[in-house]
């Protein structure tokens, strides 16, 4: 299979070398780093000379999709703009996109899931078909339950290391998410048994540095490898998909798992708004604000 994590064609030392420099900026990074590795495969199909990025490379890049999202497109031309910008202050000839601001759109409304269907999901990632060339059927059932059971955002599932879980005491350490904070996570106990079994099939070799999730091969897995899998997993669960921006999205896991917790506060009797501070600790946010909608969801 072709490797899709690494920066490919003219510019990929160029590419490589911007987000060194924006990292060391105190950038994270890490999501426009993997639109611009596809921009860098985009880039195959043309001819470049002298490492000059042309007007006709970045209009046909920076183009609307059919059936594309707003938010998806608007990101393209600024994340590339950004690293245009670097091009022409390294003296190479290079067209600037326009900047999109950002578009008025509607709240996504996050697709809520019934008990059954969560469990039909989970019974087709049990179900996996094993593959010589793939690990996913190792991988998927243990990623997604982190994701429900634990609501962490992808990026901080993809970004574990085997050092951030100690399944001795059943925490989870996320290292500088979103707004660069660090939180603890306690597991329940039978998520932790399944982590335990996940670490001595195929993490038992890895270092402490390297990622607990990876394709076969050890590097790392992408956002969008596992969307791809997300979708072929619904499918098979029987679950229909809204289309494009309608979902159920990745990200509908964690909001799922914050309104399930919230229906079982207020199902124990709990005041909600003394749950919310834990919750949203819990979630990473910055503001007990940013929790507070789910309420409106949770009714």
């Amino acid at each position: 299979m072709e490797d899709r994590s690494e920066f490919v064609g003219e510019f990929k030392d160029l590419l490589r070398n911007f987000i060194e420099y924006k990292r060391a900026l105190g950038y994270k990074y890490t999501t426009i780093s993997e639109n611009l590795v596809r921009f860098s495969f985009f880039t195959l199909k043309y001819k470049i000379e002298d490492k000059a990025l042309s007007r006709e490379i970045v209009l046909d890049w920076t183009a609307k999709r059919k059936s594309e999202s707003s938010k998806t497109w608007e990101h393209r031309p600024n994340d590339l703009r950004q690293f245009v910008l670097y091009l022409r202050y390294m003296e190479y000839e290079a067209y600037i996109p326009d900047k999109k601001h950002k578009v008025t759109r509607n709240e996504y409304i996050p697709y809520i899931f019934t008990h059954k269907e969560i469990g039909k999901f989970f019974h087709a990632c049990d179900h996996i078909r094993p593959s010589k060339v793939s690990s996913k059927h190792y991988v998927l059932p243990i990623l997604f339950r982190l994701l429900y059971c634990c609501g962490l955002r992808i990026s901080e599932v993809l970004s574990l290391k085997v050092e951030g879980l100690n399944l001795d005491s059943g925490i989870v350490t996320i290292r500088e998410s979103k707004f660069r904070k660090d939180r603890l996570i306690p597991i329940a106990e039978s998520l932790n048994g399944i982590l335990r079994i996940y670490r001595a099939k195929v993490v038992n070799i890895s270092g402490p540095k390297d990622y607990f999730f990876t394709n076969k091969d050890g590097s790392k897995l992408t956002r969008r490898d596992v969307y791809e899998r997300f979708r072929e997993i619904l499918w098979k669960a029987g679950i229909s998909h809204g289309g494009r921006g309608k979902g159920p999205r990745l990200h509908d896991l964690r909001h799922n798992f914050c309104i399930f917790a919230l229906s079982r506060t207020v199902g124990k009797g709990i005041d909600l708004y003394c749950a919310l501070p834990i919750l949203s600790t819990y979630l990473g946010h910055s503001i007990v604000s940013a929790t507070q909608r789910y309420v409106r969801l949770t009714e």
